[in-house]
């Protein structure tokens, strides 16, 4: 709706002279017409205009009646929205003096989470710390149990070895023995007839000077059954001998025992018991050999089955001891892997939640951003309005709408604080200090990691880029037909690549060596042309034969050729780069530049510009590559006249008259209204 000023002054007012009447007498000294009841026209116009503008008049102050109404109204609703506005203020300071103590909180909180995270990475690195000492004693510990196991395993071959060796001792033993004992029984039945014979020579009275054919049995026997006493004997102090060399090995056994006993620590008593064991059975041997028991035999075969029973328990359980350490070291190991596994877990966790507390602050941050944003906006329109007010000129429907954008502006503020004061609270979205710093430590352990494994892809890249450039080496002689004739045969056709490359070679070959010949004959003839005719020897290296000066005239046009063909490769190639450089100059800037022929001038089109006569074009001339005159066509010229003197002719500033240019016919653009850019005029 207009003011009432413009209405005023739209229609124009009436004028403050009364009308007057038409003169009642002439100088005649006739009676007017308005005496006789004939009508004047004139008179009737002016009455009817005079009626008009009456009406016009009155109409006009009721409209102005209704102005002032309007605008008393207007008023009373400004004087309103001021108090509104202070209101609305009031409440702003308080969310900023809340927003302010919200921040001081976050701060102090912040600095508790700083201080709990770095003691919780103080405990981190002591618990890692401790883990590293652990994991080199476990370390230390495999090592000693591999030992000790391979020094089991050669002790425990070596016992069977010996055992193996006492059996078979044993056995032979047992067949002497046996042997042995088969002799005494002879020996006794012998002598028990020997006995009975001289009794039995006593009771018949014989005489004993008469020797008789059973004394005679009975010496023979006698000598016989001595001289295997004697080989007996003999075999026993062989046996005897053997005895002290193995007594020397089980000492030497022994001596190297107590040279490993510190090494043995976790197996030194069931190595002593086995030892203790051997000793009995080697005791027992040395028993068996010395005497030549009868009656108890079977009770000692019986000891030694059980001391071997023994033996074979003992080993069975240092096994099952060592089984069972192997289990426990599987367990171990299996703990370190689920302990991994949870670890791998708990930093996964940790990691997901850091990025939902981090998409949580960029959320806050954005929102406190948007918010100053918005309390920017208000803040102008709030000064838009109080300087439009004092006009008087202000719709009350455009104040209702913003008031109302304002308020519900304030109302997602609060939403938005209170939303972030609950999450707080609750401690949704938030993250532990001591998982906050395992999640970085293992950040950095995968970063290192991820380092090294860069490391390695850059070795092996270098390594597989070594190995192409070896296959495509190989490949290559191997297309050329290269081949080991030692051990391969290759069927070539007549057109191989080898056999043309050869034939090229073959006829180059042929072609300078007739060169060479003409050029030798060429020279002879001139040696004897000159030398008849007496020329010196510079007009000699001046003359030089056809074909030689054919054939570098053909390899001067081949590089000429090749020259042209690089240089025009080189233009359109640098042609293609300067259109691309170009069109990102017109995409970044908005200017399309275009150079001349010449080189020397340059024309400028903005996007923003029309096209044709309508629209702007810059021509520019530049000096030795300094910038010298600048000339403008098109109608939107004119209205530039006053730029182009304060930034070209004043300050000699060419991108600041542009950058006006540009600003300028951006706002009288489509795109500059929508955006709600308002132009200079």
């Amino acid at each position: 709706m207009p003011p009432p000023s413009a209405a005023r002054s739209a229609i124009p007012a009436p004028s403050a002279r009364p009308v007057l009447a038409p003169s009642t007498s002439t100088h005649l000294g006739k009676r007017p017409s308005s005496s006789t009841d004939i009508d004047d026209p004139a008179h009737s116009r002016k009455t009817q205009s005079a009626s008009s503008l009456k009406l016009q008049l009155s109409s006009l102050e009721r409209e102005n009646l209704r102005h002032k109404s309007n605008e008393s109204k207007l008023q009373v609703q400004l004087e309103e929205q001021r108090i509104e506005i202070e209101r609305l203020k009031e409440e702003r300071y308080g969310l900023y003096e809340a927003k302010v103590d919200e921040v001081k909180r976050g701060e102090e909180k912040e600095k508790r989470w700083g201080e709990e995270r770095r003691r919780y990475a103080d405990e981190v690195a002591l618990l890692r710390q401790r883990n590293t000492a652990l994991a080199n004693e476990l370390e230390e510990l495999r090592s000693q149990h591999t030992l000790l196991y391979g020094k089991h395993t050669s002790l425990s071959s070596s016992t069977s070895n010996e055992i193996n060796l006492l059996q078979a001792r044993i056995v032979e033993v047992e067949k002497e023995r046996e042997s042995l004992k088969g002799w005494e029984r002879r020996a006794r039945g012998l002598s028990i007839e020997l006995e009975e014979e001289r009794r039995r020579r006593i009771e018949g009275g014989e005489k004993e000077s008469v020797p008789s054919k059973p004394d005679e049995t009975l010496s023979n026997e006698v000598k016989r059954q001595s001289l295997n006493l004697s080989t007996i004997y003999r075999a026993n102090e062989t046996l005897k001998s053997e005895l002290v060399e193995l007594r020397s090995h089980r000492k030497t056994i022994e001596s190297v025992e107590r040279a490993h006993k510190e090494t043995e620590q976790s197996l030194g008593e069931e190595i002593k018991v086995l030892q203790e064991q051997l000793e009995r059975a080697r005791r027992d041997m040395d028993s068996l050999t010395q005497t030549f028991p009868s009656a108890d035999d079977t009770a000692e075969l019986t000891q030694l089955r059980t001391r071997l029973s023994a033996l074979s328990t003992l080993h069975t359980q240092a096994a099952s001891e060592l089984a069972q350490r192997e289990c426990t070291i599987r367990d171990l190991r299996t703990r370190l892997a689920d302990v991994a596994e949870s670890s791998r877990a708990t930093v996964g966790e940790i990691s997901s939640r850091l990025q939902e507390t981090e998409r949580e602050l960029r959320w806050a941050v954005e929102g406190r951003q948007s918010a100053e944003r918005r309390e920017a906006l208000i803040r102008q329109e709030v000064d838009t309005l109080r300087s439009s007010g004092a006009g008087g000129g202000v719709d009350a429907a455009e104040m209702d709408r913003l008031l109302q954008t304002y308020r519900d502006m304030v109302e997602m503020m609060q939403r938005d604080s209170r939303l972030v004061e609950e999450k707080v609270a609750r401690g949704q979205g938030l993250v532990q200090a001591h998982e906050l710093a395992n999640a970085q430590e293992r950040i950095s352990q995968l970063e290192s990691d991820v380092v090294e494994f860069d490391k390695t892809i850059e070795e092996l890249t270098t390594a597989n880029t070594r190995l192409d450039a070896e296959v495509s080496s190989l490949m290559c002689r191997v297309a050329s037909g290269e081949f080991n004739p030692g051990t391969e045969r290759c069927l070539e056709l007549r057109n191989n690549p080898e056999a043309k490359i050869q034939f090229i070679r073959k006829q180059e070959l042929t072609a300078l060596r007739q060169e060479n010949d003409e050029l030798l004959e060429r020279l002879a003839e001139l040696d004897g042309i000159l030398s008849q005719q007496g020329m010196s020897g510079d007009v000699k290296e001046g003359m030089v034969p056809r074909s030689s000066y054919e054939r570098l005239k053909k390899d001067q046009e081949d590089i000429g050729r090749a020259h042209e063909k690089r240089l025009t490769r080189l233009k359109e190639v640098f042609a293609a780069k300067t259109l691309e450089f170009l069109e990102a100059v017109y995409s970044v800037l908005g200017w399309r530049i275009k150079f001349e022929e010449s080189g020397s001038d340059i024309r400028l089109t903005s996007m923003y510009a029309p096209k044709g006569k309508s629209g702007l074009t810059i021509r520019m001339t530049s000096r030795e590559g300094h910038f010298g005159s600048m000339k403008m066509s098109g109608m939107m010229a004119r209205s530039l006249e006053e730029a182009r003197h304060f930034w070209v002719v004043e300050r000699q500033s060419v991108p600041g008259f542009l950058a006006q240019v540009t600003i300028e016919m951006f706002e009288k653009t489509t795109m500059g209204r929508a955006a709600g850019y308002v132009g200079l005029e």
